[in-house]
């Protein structure tokens, strides 16, 4: 299980318009690094790899998590273009996050599920988090669910609208994709797996040339980039985590400086280097028990 994925702060970083950009799917992004980031995943993929697949009749979680005070807002996508509001929704339309804080819906004791239905293909979620209250009433009305806009491209013309008068870094956006097949008789139940030990988005507001994501091994290279506040980035995150930093050093000079370190949490057991490599920073996290 492998994903190798160019950065879009790479790929977009020389732009000089901040209008927010378009995909080829119909997902809003955007184009201006933000040391504000989300990150939405689902209970049958918690490392975001996109390979997650659910049946019809099948319930399905699904979790965000922001680094920073935003509000957040959720969009369903399925295949055919129908889009369901998830966050805020008619039963909980709470969708200020702290920073750091990971919500799942439906949360436990919700009075509502999310079932999966078809058509077969692939959906997608997409969140959405802004630093200020966005604005739906265009889009959605919240009290009853009710969506005015259908399509994954008119969804992504009308949420552009609305983020286009914020401030560059006050708003980004995530996908999460997943396939959706119909259930034939005697198909057994899948079983969801582990979470992975850990999970982090890359460092904001470093040019990302590069991710690797393994099921023990997570790496991702820089452009560049100071060796001491790359590690302390993940450092603050896993200690936040509850790991305790149990080895340290560091190795090379000042232009070759780099730093390895183990962590520990309960029999989980984490190293992590941070060093360049071939004009790349490169950050590798691997994890074992």
């Amino acid at each position: 299980m492998k994903r190798r994925i160019a950065s879009i702060a790479g790929l977009l970083g020389l732009m000089a318009s901040a209008a927010p950009v378009l995909s080829p799917q119909g997902i809003i992004v955007n184009p201006v690094p933000t040391d504000l980031s989300v990150q939405t995943w689902l209970d049958r993929d918690p490392s975001g790899l996109g390979n997650a697949t659910y049946y019809f009749g099948d319930k399905i979680k699904i979790y965000v998590q922001v680094n920073q005070n935003a509000y957040v807002y959720l969009f369903n996508i399925n295949a055919d273009g129908q889009i369901d509001l998830i966050l805020p929704n008619a039963y909980n339309q709470n969708n200020y996050l702290r920073g750091g804080e990971t919500r799942v819906f439906p949360e436990t004791g919700a009075r509502y599920e999310f079932t999966i239905s078809g058509p077969a293909g692939v959906d997608q979620v997409l969140a959405v988090a802004s630093r200020t209250p966005l604005s739906l009433a265009q889009i959605a009305d919240i009290k009853s669910g009710q969506m005015r806009v259908q399509g994954a491209s008119n969804l992504a013309r009308a949420l552009s609208i609305v983020v286009t008068p914020l401030p560059d870094q006050d708003w980004v956006s995530d996908v999460v994709r997943y396939n959706v097949q119909p259930r034939w008789a005697g198909h057994p139940e899948p079983v969801a797996p582990r979470p992975p030990i850990f999970f982090i988005s890359p460092l904001p507001g470093y040019a990302v040339l590069w991710e690797d994501r393994e099921d023990t091994e997570y790496r991702v290279a820089y452009r560049g980039g100071d060796v001491e506040q790359v590690f302390s980035y993940y450092h603050r995150d896993l200690v936040a985590k509850g790991w305790v930093k149990v080895s340290f050093k560091s190795k090379g000079g000042k232009k070759n400086l780099a730093y390895e370190a183990e962590y520990r949490r309960g029999g989980d057991r984490l190293e992590v280097s941070v060093g360049p490599k071939g004009g790349e920073l490169v950050v590798k996290l691997e994890w074992g028990r």
